[in-house]
Order: structure tokens, then sequence, then C-alpha cells
């Protein structure tokens, strides 16, 4: 939390003037993690890490240990990459191969929420609508969803002659 309190002054008033008297960022029941190492899994917990798609770091480590029991689950906060480990799981198959290459049983309950600051097809669209651009270019995301997306998108926007564009990553 020490990011939050390095930028105390870009806080709105209420926050600034309580950091004056007691720092509303020093949880009673909230730690930052550095590695699994250091975790102490005597009972409950909830772990919050980054990244999101399962690849590597801690969310990866704590992952690999905890998948293979059904009191366990996984929370993926909103889209994530074909390809990924959280993506793979979100169909929850009956295993999972781990990084070192063994494949462990997949019993932790996944659950998807969609939790992100991308738009969705509903708000895209009327953005566009209010809009009204003669031209879009699509530039960010995953190549099947953006073919979707652009299809969609000449259909809805076929009686303005738009010109949708979609160029390639790279």
């Amino acid at each position: 939390m020490v990011v939050y309190q390095t930028y105390i002054n870009s806080m709105n008033e209420r926050i600034y003037n309580q950091f004056a008297n007691s720092n509303p960022f020093d949880f009673k029941h909230i730690s930052p993690l550095k590695s699994i190492e250091n975790f102490n899994d005597v009972g409950p917990s909830v772990v919050m890490a980054s990244p999101s798609g399962l690849q590597s770091g801690l969310s990866r480590q704590s992952y690999e240990i905890w998948c293979s029991d059904k009191k366990n689950a996984c929370v993926i906060p909103g889209y994530d990459v074909e390809g990924t480990l959280a993506k793979t799981i979100i169909n929850e198959p009956k295993e999972v191969t781990l990084m070192n290459g063994l494949t462990a049983p997949l019993n932790m309950q996944v659950h998807y929420i969609s939790f992100s600051a991308h738009a969705d097809f509903a708000q895209t669209s009327t953005f566009l609508k209010e809009l009204m651009p003669p031209n879009i270019i699509l530039v960010h995301g995953e190549a099947n969803e953006m073919r979707r997306l652009k299809q969609k998108l000449i259909t809805q926007f076929a009686y303005r002659n738009t010109k949708i564009i979609s160029p390639k990553a790279g």
C-alpha cells in the first residue's frame, strides 16, 4: 500500500485529511506478499496476485500449489488472452499442465467475473453511434474477438458506409 501513501497529495480531501490522523492504507488484515515462500498457509486466505493470466509470478506459483485442492478457488477478474492458463481454466479442464511440465488435477473452483476497464460490445457500439466517425480502426485485442467485433460493426454501420479497419498486430 506504499504506492498510495506516496501519492497522498493526489487523493481527495477526505482521504488527505484522514491521513494526517491515521493512515487509511494501513490495513489490519491485509499485508503485501513478496514471494510464495513468505506465505504462511495455515487457514482461509485471499491472495490477490498478478499477472492475471496466471502465466508466471506469484499468481502462477500460488495457483500451482492450490489447484488440486477442492476447498480452494480461483477468481479470474476480467478478460484473459487466448493461450494463457487463466483462459484455459475458465473452461474447467480436468487437469492442467504445471510450469515443470507435469500435470495436476484441477479440483479447485474457478469463477470468472467481468471486472475490466475494457468496454464490451454494447458500450463500444453506443459510443460509436454517438461519435459517428467516418473511419473506425480496431487496434487492441485478441485476433478472433477483433474479427467478431469488426463483423458486428460492419453490420451495424452498413447504412453509413463507415470504413472499419483491423490492421494486423506487429
